[in-house]
């Protein structure tokens, strides 16, 4: 048996055989090869492309952390915070704040009973100063006091607001029905810059 006819056709038999084999060679020992080089190339394409990206933004830095300084020093909401450096300060500015709501908002019937620093038990990101308040005074002047407190910078957050009416006497006794103070207690708090 004869697997290459002779003559002519046998040539191109030989050959046909030939290309068949360098094929499946090629495609047993190098396709492979080939294939991970071409990804490999593309994703060098890729990557090239990405740090062309990221050498234009590095490229930037200075510009942007110069705009960065500057946001920082003109936030609108930097009024917003406690001036004082320390939380004792703070605490001893808003009571004293308060003192003198209480004087210019309020009649003379308004009085603060105390006024004490409270240390926060949690760490927040600012620096919490709270004052716990005990006052006598009459609604519409609590009102006042309150929302001057609340809406004026800095900013100033009441919670904790409890607010008693006092018992009303006998008129057994023959008091007048005069209107008695309220019993107020609440906290005010502020937040330091650092």
């Amino acid at each position: 048996m004869q697997i290459v006819p002779e003559g002519k056709d046998g040539r191109l038999t030989a050959i046909l055989i030939l290309v068949i084999v360098l094929i499946a060679v090629y495609m047993i020992c190098f396709h492979w090869f080939f294939q991970r080089h071409a990804a490999y190339a593309g994703e060098i394409d890729d990557l090239r492309e990405q740090l062309g990206r990221f050498e234009e933004i590095a490229a930037q830095r200075d510009t942007l952390q110069a705009q960065l300084a500057t946001i920082r020093e003109s936030r609108e909401d930097a009024e917003l915070f406690l001036a004082e450096g320390n939380f004792n300060e703070a605490a001893a500015a808003m009571a004293d704040r308060l003192g003198q709501m209480v004087e210019t908002q309020a009649d003379d019937s308004c009085q603060i009973v105390s006024r004490q620093p409270v240390r926060p038990r949690v760490q927040e990101r600012f620096q919490r100063v709270t004052v716990n308040v005990r006052m006598r005074c009459h609604g519409e002047d609590l009102l006042q006091i309150l929302y001057r407190l609340e809406s004026e910078t800095p900013m100033v957050l009441i919670d904790d607001l409890n607010v008693l009416r006092p018992r009303a006497r006998s008129r057994a006794r023959g008091d007048d029905e005069t209107v008695h103070p309220l019993d107020v207690r609440f906290n005010m708090s502020g937040y330091l810059k650092s």
